[in-house]
């Protein structure tokens, strides 16, 4: 084999290893045996990029198979590292947030969460609170950074976890517990990468959606009140559950490339380029839904 072919054999080699070790981390992930909060540890990992080429400049003359046994060791065992510094971690603080309600008659809120679990749902009825929120977090202090605004009967709230301080080789493990009023209107922003999330919306009055998520899992139950409610989820590498209340219309737009869609068209039927209800134009209780994923999969119920 000449030295040009040799090299070529070697790179390709390389890259196919490192692909399908990040497709069978991703696997994992969707498959829940890995944690998606574990890309927050795997990061640091990435100088054996250079020196994985380096290896492959150093030992192109060497034997095909020696080069990628020692990459695959490589990755192995940052990967090993990786799940061992996760499971390190351990819980050191759980802290809370909450908000009155007042004189409040609506407000907007955006979530800005990464690595871990989130988990919104609704106060009791009688609740005195527009907001009340519980963090726990491994190898940090479980902080929640929150800037809050009211004027007028308005509300503005912005929830994070991003400036919490945490030790360095755990990331932002980070479980939220977040419960909001049902007696205003809410509009939820909700900004998320390398998590999993699970929207409960089905008792609170929220007029309008947008759901951002990077590499992670999705599930949302929408809202089961009177009126129309716009719900917007805009995804990459992640798997989408949506279930809509029985009583509830919906008009579903789905812009995907996925390797698994699934609606219930006994529910929703295709018409044109949307799924929608036969009762969507009359009905009192409507959902419209666009979805955008890009790697993943999509289900509505």
């Amino acid at each position: 084999m000449s030295e040009k072919k040799q090299q070529q054999s070697h790179g390709a080699l390389i890259w196919g290893i490192i692909l399908l070790f990040l497709g069978i981390v991703f696997l994992l992930q969707a498959l829940d045996v890995l944690p998606w909060a574990l890309w927050v540890a795997l990061w640091r990992f990435w100088p054996l990029l250079i020196i994985i080429i380096g290896l492959n400049i150093l030992l192109s003359r060497q034997n095909l198979w020696l080069v990628g046994a020692l990459v695959l060791v490589l990755l192995g065992a940052s990967l090993g590292v990786a799940i061992w510094q996760y499971d390190q971690a351990s819980e050191t603080g759980i802290k809370s947030y909450s908000e009155p309600l007042a004189d409040l008659e609506r407000a907007s809120i955006v979530i800005d969460f990464d690595g871990g679990s989130l988990s919104l749902g609704s106060l009791a009825y009688d609740s005195s609170n527009l907001v009340e929120v519980a963090s726990k977090s491994k190898g940090g202090d479980g902080g929640i950074e929150a800037d809050f605004h009211r004027q007028n009967g308005e509300g503005s709230l912005h929830l994070s976890s991003k400036g919490v301080n945490r030790v360095f080789w755990s990331g932002p493990l980070v479980d939220w517990e977040a419960m909001f009023t049902q007696n205003i209107p809410l509009t939820l922003h909700i900004k998320s990468a390398a998590s999993s999330i699970s929207l409960d919306l089905s008792k609170l009055l929220s007029s309008e959606v947008l759901v951002e998520l990077n590499a992670g899992n999705c599930k949302v139950t929408t809202p089961s009140s009177a009126g129309t409610t716009y719900i917007k989820i805009d995804a990459n590498v992640s798997n989408i559950e949506v279930t809509i209340p029985t009583g509830v219309a919906a008009k579903i737009q789905l812009d995907t490339n996925v390797t698994n869609i699934d609606v219930d068209r006994s529910r929703f039927p295709q018409s044109g380029d949307y799924y929608m209800s036969e009762d969507f134009v009359t009905s009192g209780k409507q959902v419209e839904l666009k979805i955008k994923c890009n790697v993943g999969s999509v289900q509505v119920k």
